[in-house]
């Protein structure tokens, strides 16, 4: 090679390794030296192995491919504090295009820029260094084995193939959601009906709200118990949310695959069963519970209060007992904070004045943010019951005020609604239920991080 060339192929293969270099140095989770050590040397076999394998040019050109995985790499170090989390690229997928481009627009000069430096990188690796081998294959061969060996060994995933791991275990998700649909579907809780029992109705509301938020909307209502110390299985609302409605925790997923959601076991119980919605359009996870409703409807987009309209449609349908699931997007943000109160007070004007028993169920869920590293799993929970709900089930409405500061987790929710409405299957677990006198609470939360991993949470 000629010294201009030297220099030039130098220089763009210090330009390639920056991003791995900057990713090494800042974030949280490659912190300790030993973490560090590894994360080198994964890259520096990762990108020695391509080195003995192409040409020169190349190489360079691969190399310049994996600078938009890098470039998102390093801006969700910059963001999050840590490197490319599963459950931050599945948020990122599932956000509406018009509060993508609210989240990209601050930086669209940092991506203007990151384009132009692709291109020039290209333009220099075309016209400055040569189509040639970086040696005689008689060493490059034995060199990229090793290379190939340590990358494969090494538990490290560096970025660019980090953010392409995570992407394929999302992919590997969705087609085993797929693979396991029709054991799903054949599964029952062989629950018998009980239509002695005179009529009721159970609203439950989910929404991506925050404990802070929350105290913070001052909501009031004298019929209303508020629980204090109830936590999510998850920071993302989308992943938390169906360990509200099927039997999965933290330490057990499997129920989600292979089991039907709450819905299921109220529609075996005679329930007439409703789901209304403006949040988790086309969502895997969330479409896998509601398609178990004999009413559904989705309207992505509009404001929580439109939901109000199918819930007075899903009331009017001829049955005794009424089981409704409203999922909103709650406080996603500033425009539609204010519209959880007023939801909830419609409602509970609706079922305060029906002649007919009638509980509601609030459940506010955290949802991590793509601007900054907080995260909280502490959620809001309220039961709300109406007057004749309230005298007919006193013994449970003195259990429940009893039990508003025991500490439980999400999961809780699913046990609670079997035991509140009589419905007895093998699946509840009545130390896990409120309003019951044997319920256990929780000592200590488990939930779901950005990896899908089982933590222990420490405030």
């Amino acid at each position: 090679m000629s010294r201009k060339e030297v220099i030039a192929f130098v220089v763009l293969l210090i330009l390639s390794l920056l991003p791995n270099a900057l990713v090494m140095c800042l974030a949280a989770d490659v912190a300790t030296a030993g973490q560090r050590l590894g994360y080198a040397l994964t890259t520096l076999a990762l990108y020695g192995f391509g080195l003995m394998l192409f040409h020169r040019r190349a190489y360079l050109y691969i190399v310049s491919l994996g600078f938009l995985f890098s470039a998102y790499e390093l801006l969700h170090v910059v963001l999050r504090g840590t490197t490319t989390t599963m459950l931050c690229l599945y948020v990122l997928l599932k956000t509406p295009p018009e509060l993508l481009w609210q989240m990209v627009s601050p930086h669209i000069g940092w991506l203007i820029g990151g384009v132009a430096v692709w291109v020039l990188y290209y333009v220099a690796a075309h016209y400055l260094v040569a189509r040639e081998w970086i040696g005689s294959w008689r060493w490059r061969l034995p060199v990229a084995a090793v290379c190939l060996a340590l990358f494969m060994l090494s538990p490290v995933s560096v970025c660019p193939t980090h953010v392409m791991s995570q992407l394929s275990r999302l992919g590997a998700m969705a087609i085993h959601i797929e693979k396991t649909q029709p054991e799903q579907r054949a599964f029952t809780y062989g629950i018998q009906p009980n239509d002695s029992k005179a009529d009721e109705t159970v609203m439950v509301v989910l929404g991506e709200t925050t404990y802070e938020q929350w105290q913070a909307l001052g909501y009031r209502d004298s019929l209303a118990i508020a629980f204090d110390s109830v936590y999510a299985g998850s920071p993302v609302c989308g992943v938390a949310m169906p360990m509200l409605l099927t039997r999965a925790t933290a330490q057990n997923k499997g129920p989600f695959f292979t089991e039907r959601s709450l819905i299921r076991a109220f529609d075996e119980a005679g329930f007439y069963t409703a789901w209304l919605s403006n949040y988790g359009y086309h969502d895997h996870l969330l479409m896998r519970i509601a398609d178990n409703c004999r009413y559904l409807t989705y309207q992505p987009g509009v404001a929580d209060t439109v939901l109000l309209e199918g819930f007075r449609e899903a009331m009017l349908q001829p049955a005794q007992r009424h089981l409704v699931v409203m999922t909103t997007q709650g406080g996603r943000n500033l425009q539609t904070f204010g519209d959880t109160p007023y939801l909830l007070r419609q409602l509970t004007d609706s079922l305060r004045v029906t002649h007919m028993p009638a509980m509601l169920i609030y459940a506010g869920l955290p949802n991590i943010s793509l601007s900054n590293g907080h995260q909280e799993l502490r959620m809001p929970l309220i039961v709300w019951a109406n007057p004749n709900y309230r005298y007919r089930h006193r013994p449970l409405i003195r259990c429940l005020n009893e039990q508003r500061t025991a500490r439980v987790t999400a999961d809780y929710l699913f046990h609670t609604l079997l035991y509140m409405n009589d419905i007895a299957c093998p699946q509840r677990d009545d130390e896990r239920a409120l309003g019951n006198k044997q319920m256990v609470p929780a000592d200590t939360i488990r939930y779901l991080d950005e990896n899908l991993h089982t933590r222990v949470w420490v405030p």
